[in-house]
C-alpha cells in the first residue's frame, strides 16, 4: 500500500514536471490552450445581451455602389461624405461618434463633381468641412493610425499632423509604438479625442487582445474602442490609472495580460467578444449583433433634411448612442479573425472589434486570466490525483475515474470562463493524461510483472475457462481449505519401470513430455485442474478451485479422451520405433478437503481425504482387472451421459474396511486396441 502511494504521488509529480517544463520551453501547449480559449469564447457568447446603445454604421458594398450611382461619388469618397454623416448624428444627439477611418493625409483632389453639377467641392474644402462638423459635434473620436511604418521605415512624414496626446495616462503599461499618424491637422485639432488601431495578433492571426493604451514620442493614446468608452462614460483623467497588471477605469478593474515582445513587456486587454460577426435574424438570414445601419441610409437622410424633405431615417434613433463608423465592404481589408470566427461565421470588421472593447468596459465584463500559481497548482493536483488512481486501480477503472476528473475540470473551466475567469485547460488535462499513462505503465511493468508470473504459472495448472473465471472472480477460489464436493482423477502409466529400463533416456524424456503435454491439454479442455505430477502419474481435480456442477461428467470425459489420444500417440511412436505406452485411470467423487497445504513458506493447493485416497486405489486396480478406466459408484451415480459401463463387483481397497462397488468405463474400438504393456 505504501509503495503504491509513493509510486502514485511520484508518477503524478513526474507528469506535472514534464508538462510544466514543456509549457515553459515550447509554445505547443500555448497554441492548444488558445484553441480551447476560442472554443470557450464561442460557448460563452451571448448576442442577446450586447449593449444595444452601441450602434454600427457600415460602409459596405451596397453603400459604395449606391453613392457612386446616385451621387456620382467614387470610392474613396471625399471627406465631406463622412462629415455629412457626423452632422446627421449630431442632429440625433448621439453620445459619441467613433470614426474608424484613416485621414492621415490631406485630400489633394482639385474638384469633386456630384449629381448636381453646381455642387462642386475641392479636396481642401472637403477636409475643412469634415473638421468643422467634427468640432461642432464635440464628441467625435478620430482614428490615429498606429500600424503604419511611415514613408521610409520609421521615418515620419514631415507633413503629418502634430497630434496631441490624450488626457489619460497609464504610465509604463502603455505599449510603445515607433510611429503614430494622426488625422490631418485641422481634424486632429477638431476631434474630441484620438484612438489608436494597433492590434497585435497571435500566431494563428486571431485577434484576442488589444493594448488599451499606446505611447509614441512620450504621448499616450487609448484604442478607438477604449476612447469611445471613456468619452461615453464621462471618465475624467483622474479616474484612469494602471498598476500591478490592472487598468483602473473608475470603479472598473480591467485585467491586463503581459507578453514579452521585442525585449519589453506588452500589456494587452483581452477582448471579451459577446457575439460573432453575424448572428441569425430569425428570418433565415444574418445580421450584426449590435444595431446596424448602412452608411447610404445616413447619407441619403442627411441629403433629404438639407433639401427640406422628411428623412427616410429619423436622426432621433441615434439619441444617446455610441456610434462606430467604419468599413465592412468586401476587399477593404478591415476585417479580422477572432475567437468567434469559424467556418460558419464571418471574419469580424474593425468597427465591431472596437465596439466589443467599448461594450466590455461600459458593461464591466472582462476576461481575467488565472494566476500562474493557480495554473501550476491545478497541474500538480490533477496529475497527483490521477497518478494515485492509476497506481491503485485497474486500468479500466482508473481510466474511467481519470476521465471523470478531466471532464469535471473542463466543465469548471467552461463555467469559469462564462464568469470571466480564464482557467488553463490544456496543461492540467495534458498532465492528467501523462499521469494516467505513467500509472498504467507502472501497473503493467512493475506491479503486473509478479502477477503475470503467478498468472502464467497458475495458468499451467487449470483450464483456460477456469483461469478466466478465477481472474474475474478470485474470491470463488475459496483458498485456505474448504470441504467441497468434487471429483479426483488419477492417471498412471502401466509398466513404466519396464519401459525405462529398456528405453533410451533422452528418447524417453521426449516421449514423456509429449505424453504429459497432451494429457494436460485434455484435463484443461474438460475444466479440470492439474494438481501434481508424481513420476509418471497425473493427478487432476474437477470442481476445484472453481465450482463445476458437472465435475464427475467432465472427469469421465477427460479419462475417455486420454485413452483415445494415447492410442493416437502410440501409433506415431510405433512408427518411429518407440515403445508404446498404456495407462490406467481411477476416478472417484465425493466430499474432499481442498486448500493450501504446507508450511508458511512453501505450500501447494491440493486435496486430501478418504475419497482422494480411494481415487488413487482405483487407479492401481486397473492392472489387476486388466482395465483402463475404473470409477467408483459415487462417480457413476453422478453421470448423466450414456457410457459403456460394466460392473466389476465390490472390492475392499487398501485402507478401507467396507467394500466399494466399482465399475469399468469401456472405451469403444479402436481405443481398446491400444497395445498393453
Amino acid at each position: 500500500m505504501l509503495r503504491k502511494l509513493i509510486a502514485g504521488l511520484g508518477l503524478g509529480a513526474l507528469a506535472a514536471a514534464l508538462v510544466l517544463a514543456l509549457a515553459s520551453s515550447a509554445d505547443l501547449l500555448d497554441r492548444q490552450e488558445l484553441t480551447t480559449y476560442d472554443w470557450r469564447m464561442r460557448l460563452a457568447a451571448d448576442p442577446a445581451h450586447v449593449d444595444k446603445n452601441i450602434v454600427l454604421v457600415e460602409i459596405n458594398d451596397l453603400s459604395i455602389r449606391q453613392l457612386q450611382d446616385g451621387f456620382r461619388m467614387r470610392w474613396p469618397w471625399p471627406r465631406v461624405a463622412v462629415g455629412l454623416a457626423i452632422d446627421f448624428l449630431r442632429r440625433g444627439h448621439a453620445k459619441v461618434v467613433a470614426v474608424d477611418l484613416s485621414f492621415s493625409e490631406r485630400d489633394q483632389v482639385e474638384s469633386y463633381v456630384f449629381d448636381d453639377p453646381a455642387d462642386k467641392w475641392s479636396g481642401r474644402q472637403s477636409d475643412r468641412a469634415l473638421a468643422e462638423w467634427a468640432a461642432e459635434s464635440g464628441n467625435v473620436v478620430m482614428l490615429a493610425d498606429a500600424v503604419s511604418r511611415g514613408r521610409e521605415g520609421n521615418e515620419a512624414d514631415p507633413t503629418a499632423a502634430a497630434w496631441k496626446g490624450s488626457r489619460y495616462n497609464v504610465g509604463s503599461f502603455a505599449e510603445p509604438r515607433p510611429l503614430v499618424l494622426g488625422p490631418y491637422q485641422e481634424l486632429s485639432d477638431a476631434a474630441a479625442v484620438l484612438g489608436h488601431n494597433f492590434l497585435p495578433s497571435d500566431d494563428d492571426s486571431n485577434a484576442r487582445r488589444m493594448p488599451p493604451f499606446i505611447v509614441s514620442d512620450g504621448k499616450q493614446l487609448p484604442s478607438l474602442g477604449v476612447a469611445a468608452a471613456l468619452l461615453a462614460g464621462g471618465f475624467r483623467p483622474a479616474d484612469v490609472s494602471a498598476a500591478d497588471g490592472v487598468l483602473h477605469i473608475g470603479d472598473r478593474n480591467v485585467p491586463l495580460v503581459k507578453r514579452r515582445v521585442e525585449g519589453h513587456d506588452q500589456w494587452s486587454m483581452l477582448i471579451n467578444y459577446r457575439a460573432p460577426a453575424l448572428v441569425p435574424n430569425g428570418a433565415g438570414g444574418f445580421e450584426r449583433p449590435y444595431p446596424s445601419y448602412e452608411f447610404r441610409e445616413i447619407f441619403a437622410a442627411e441629403q433629404e433634411i438639407q433639401k427640406g424633405l422628411k428623412p427616410r431615417l429619423d436622426p432621433a434613433v441615434f439619441k444617446d448612442k455610441i456610434v462606430f463608423i467604419g468599413l465592412t465592404g468586401s476587399g477593404l481589408i478591415d476585417v479580422f479573425g477572432t475567437p468567434m470566427s469559424s467556418e460558419q461565421s464571418a471574419r469580424m470588421p474593425g468597427i465591431q472589434l472596437h465596439a466589443s472593447m467599448a461594450d466590455s468596459i461600459l458593461s464591466n465584463r472582462f476576461i481575467r486570466p488565472a494566476t500562474a500559481r493557480s495554473r501550476v497548482a491545478a497541474v500538480i493536483v490533477t496529475a497527483g490525483a490521477i497518478g494515485l488512481l492509476a497506481a491503485f486501480l485497474p486500468f479500466t477503472v482508473a481510466a474511467g475515474a481519470s476521465l471523470a476528473i478531466l471532464l469535471g475540470w473542463t466543465v469548471l473551466a467552461v463555467t469559469a470562463f462564462k464568469s470571466g475567469l480564464w482557467l488553463n485547460l490544456v496543461q492540467p488535462v495534458a498532465a492528467g493524461a501523462v499521469a494516467l499513462f505513467f500509472g498504467t505503465a507502472y501497473q503493467y511493468f512493475i506491479e503486473g510483472r509478479e502477477k503475470r508470473k503467478v498468472s502464467k504459472l497458475f495458468g499451467r495448472y487449470v483450464s483456460r475457462d477456469v483461469y478466466t473465471q478465477l481472474m474475474a472472480h478470485p474470491d470463488s477460489a475459496q483458498l485456505g481449505g474448504k470441504r467441497r464436493e468434487m471429483t479426483v482423477l488419477f492417471s498412471d502409466i502401466r509398466g513404466f519401470t519396464t519401459v525405462t529400463e529398456r528405453g533410451n533416456p533422452e528418447e524417453l524424456v521426449g516421449q514423456l513430455n509429449e505424453y504429459f503435454s497432451r494429457m494436460v491439454e485434455i484435463v484443461f479442455k474438460h475444466k479440470g485442474t492439474v494438481d501434481k505430477f508424481v513420476g509418471d502419474m497425473v493427478m487432476a481435480l474437477f470442481s476445484a478451485p472453481v465450482d463445476d456442477p458437472e465435475h464427475a461428467e467432465n472427469a469421465v470425459l477427460a479419462a475417455i479422451e486420454m485413452v483415445k489420444v494415447l492410442g493416437e500417440l502410440n501409433q506415431g511412436w510405433s512408427a518411429r520405433g518407440m515403445t508404446p505406452l498404456d495407462i490406467g485411470v481411477g476416478i472417484n467423487s465425493g466430499d474432499m478437503i481442498a486448500g493450501n497445504i504446507g508450511s508458511s513458506s512453501i505450500m501447494s493447493y491440493t486435496v486430501i481425504g478418504d475419497n482422494v485416497n480411494l481415487g488413487s486405489r482405483l487407479e492401481s486396480l486397473n492392472k489387476e482387472y486388466k482395465t483402463r478406466i475404473i470409477i467408483s459408484d459415487a462417480t457413476r451415480a453422478r453421470l448423466t451421459g450414456q457410457y459403456a459401463i460394466a460392473p466389476l463387483g465390490d472390492v475392499v481397497v487398501k485402507g478401507k474396511s467396507k467394500a466399494v462397488a466399482i465399475f469399468e468405463i469401456k472405451v469403444p474400438a479402436p481405443l481398446a486396441e491400444v497395445q498393453k504393456v
